[in-house]
C-alpha cells in the first residue's frame, strides 16, 4: 500500500469530519436564533455523519500510523526526536473529538428544548478537538517540505498549512452539503423538501464560497514561501517539472468551482429575490461571471504565454481576478438574500451548477494534498515512500562509530547505507564525481530534506571515515554486497 495514497484519503475524510461538525453548530446556533426547524435538522444529521466518518478516519489514520512506524522508521524516530509526542497528541485530541461528539449528538434536542447553549458549547469543544489534532498533524507534516529538517518548524510553512487545512475542512464540507442538496432538490417532488433542499443549496454555497474566497491568498503565500524555502520543488510543479499538471488541475478546479458559483447565485437572484426591490446587483455579477471566466482561462495559459525568468505572473493574475471577483459576487448576492427570498421555486437546471462545482472542489483538495507529496519527487512522503507489499523490512543499518559532532544529519541510520550501496550501480557516469553521486542518492533517491551544502559536508565526512571498520561492518550486516573499488578510499580492505 502506498502510503502517498493513504496520507491524502486520511486529510481528505478528515477535512470532511471536521467540516461537517462545524457546520453543524454553526446550523445550531443560527436556528437557536431564528427558532426554524431547518437548522435543527440539518446539524443533527451532520454531527451524525461527522461521526461516522470520524471514526472511520481514526482507523485510518492507526493504520497509516503503523504502515509508517514499521516501514520508515528514520522519520518515526526523528519526528519523535524533534517534536516529542506531537503524533500522540495528534491521536489523542482526534478520540477526545469522538467522544466530544458522540455528547453533543446524544444531548443534541429541538429548537424548544432547554440548555441549548451547554450543548452548542460541548459541540464547539468537539470542533476545536478535532481541529487541534489536525493542527498537531500538520506540525509533523511540515517536515515533507521544508528545505531542512532542522528548522522547517519555525518557519512560516507550518501556519500556512494550518491556514490552508482551515479553509479546506469548510470549503470541502460546504461544497459536497451544496451538492448533495442540488441532487436531492432535483429528485424531489414534494415542495416542502423542495424547498428545504433549495435553502440548503444556497446555505452551503455561501459556506463554500466564503472559504474558496480565500483561497488565492493563501495560496499566493504558500506558492511564495515554497518558492523561497525549496525552488528545486517548487519548479518541478510550478514551471517545466514532470508534476507541472498539479498547479494547472488547481487552478481549472478552483476558478471552474468559483466561476460555477457565481452563474448558481446569479439564477438565484434573477428567480428568487424580492422584485419589488430593485438592484444593480445582476447586472454587477454578471460582469464579475466574465471577469472570474478571463482570469480562469489567465490560470490555465502555458508555461511559455508570460513567463518571467523562473516566475510565471500571469498564474498570479489569474488568483488575484479569482479573489476579487468571489469576494465582489458573495458580498452581491448577500444583499439581496432578503427575508422575503423565494426558496423551491428555482429550476432544476441551476442545481447542475451546484453539482459540478461540489465535484471540482473535491478533485482540488486531494490534488493539493498531493501536491506536498510530488514537490518532493516521485511519490515522495515524508522523505521516502515505500510501497509496502508484503516486502520484510530490512532494519536500519548501526554505526560501528561516534557520530562526529556538528553533524547531526548523520543520525539517520539509513541514509549512508542506502546511498553508499547505490554507489557502484551509477558509476559517477550520470551524476558527475563522487560527491555528487552521493547528494544525488540522499537527496532524490532517498528523499533527504537536506541543502546541497549539508550534503557536501556529509560527503567529505564520509571521506574521513574509519573505511576499515565500515567494510568490515558491511560484510557482517550485507553479505551479499561488496564494497566497490571505486570508492574515493580506494580498494575495499579484507579482513
Amino acid at each position: 500500500m502506498n502510503l502517498g495514497v493513504i496520507d491524502i484519503v486520511n486529510l481528505f475524510i478528515n477535512r470532511l469530519a471536521l467540516g461537517f461538525m462545524a457546520i453543524a453548530f454553526i446550523s445550531q446556533y443560527i436556528g437557536i436564533f431564528k427558532r426554524e426547524d431547518r437548522y435543527f435538522r440539518l446539524a443533527k444529521s451532520l454531527i451524525l455523519i461527522s461521526l461516522i466518518i470520524g471514526t472511520v478516519q481514526t482507523i485510518v489514520y492507526f493504520y497509516f500510523l503503523s504502515i509508517l512506524k514499521s516501514g520508515i522508521p528514520n522519520f518515526w524516530i526523528f519526528i519523535n526526536k524533534i517534536q516529542p509526542g506531537v503524533i500522540g497528541y495528534s491521536m489523542d485530541a482526534l478520540l477526545i473529538f469522538l467522544i466530544l461528539g458522540a455528547i453533543y449528538y446524544y444531548g443534541f434536542k429541538g429548537k424548544d428544548s432547554e440548555h441549548q447553549g451547554w450543548n452548542l458549547f460541548i459541540g464547539i469543544l468537539a470542533f476545536l478537538a478535532g481541529f487541534t489534532s489536525d493542527i498537531f498533524y500538520s506540525i509533523s507534516q511540515s517536515y515533507t517540505i521544508g528545505p531542512d529538517p532542522s528548522n522547517p518548524i519555525r518557519t512560516p510553512m507550518v501556519l500556512l498549512l494550518i491556514i490552508e487545512k482551515n479553509i479546506e475542512i469548510f470549503a470541502l464540507a460546504g461544497a459536497l452539503l451544496a451538492l448533495w442538496a442540488g441532487v436531492r432538490y432535483i429528485f424531489s417532488s414534494d415542495q416542502v423538501n423542495k424547498k428545504y433542499y433549495d435553502w440548503l443549496g444556497s446555505f452551503s454555497g455561501i459556506i463554500t464560497l466564503m472559504f474558496l474566497v480565500t483561497y488565492p491568498v493563501v495560496y499566493f503565500g504558500w506558492l511564495k514561501h515554497f518558492r523561497a524555502t525549496s525552488s528545486v520543488g517548487f519548479n518541478r510543479i510550478m514551471l517545466v517539472g514532470q508534476y507541472q499538471w498539479i498547479i494547472y488541475v488547481f487552478t481549472e478546479t478552483l476558478g471552474g468551482a468559483l466561476v460555477l458559483y457565481y452563474l448558481y447565485m446569479l439564477w438565484k437572484l434573477i428567480n428568487g429575490r424580492d422584485k419589488k426591490r430593485p438592484t444593480v446587483s445582476i447586472g454587477l455579477i454578471i460582469f464579475l461571471t466574465i471577469v472570474g471566466f478571463v482570469s480562469l482561462i489567465f490560470g490555465i495559459l502555458p508555461p511559455s504565454v508570460g513567463e518571467l525568468g523562473n516566475m510565471q505572473p500571469v498564474k498570479y493574475l489569474a488568483l488575484t481576478g479569482l479573489f476579487l471577483t468571489s469576494f465582489l459576487v458573495l458580498g452581491y448576492y448577500l444583499k439581496d438574500l432578503t427575508p422575503n427570498f423565494k426558496f423551491g421555486s428555482v429550476s432544476k437546471f441551476s442545481q447542475i451548477f451546484l453539482i459540478v462545482a461540489g465535484l471540482l472542489v473535491a478533485i482540488n483538495v486531494p490534488v493539493m494534498g498531493y501536491m506536498k507529496i510530488a514537490a518532493r519527487g516521485t511519490n515522495r512522503i515524508i522523505y521516502q515512500t515505500m510501497n509496502l507489499n508484503g516486502t520484510k523490512y530490512v532494519p536500519p543499518v548501526i554505526y560501528p562509530w561516534p557520530v562526529k559532532k556538528g553533524y547531526a544529519l548523520l543520525q539517520d541510520k539509513c541514509v549512508i547505507c542506502h546511498s553508499l550501496n547505490r554507489v557502484e550501480k551509477y558509476k559517477g557516469v550520470t551524476y558527475g564525481d563522487w560527491n555528487r553521486l552521493v547528494l544525488h542518492q540522499m537527496k532524490d533517491v532517498n528523499g533527504g530534506p537536506i541543502t546541497t551544502a549539508e550534503g557536501k559536508e556529509i560527503a567529505n565526512y564520509l571521506k574521513s571515515l574509519n573505511i576499515i571498520t565500515y567494510n568490515r561492518h558491511l560484510a557482517k550486516e550485507h553479505k551479499k554486497w561488496t564494497p566497490p573499488a571505486s570508492l574515493p578510499w580506494g580498494k575495499s580492505v579484507k579482513k
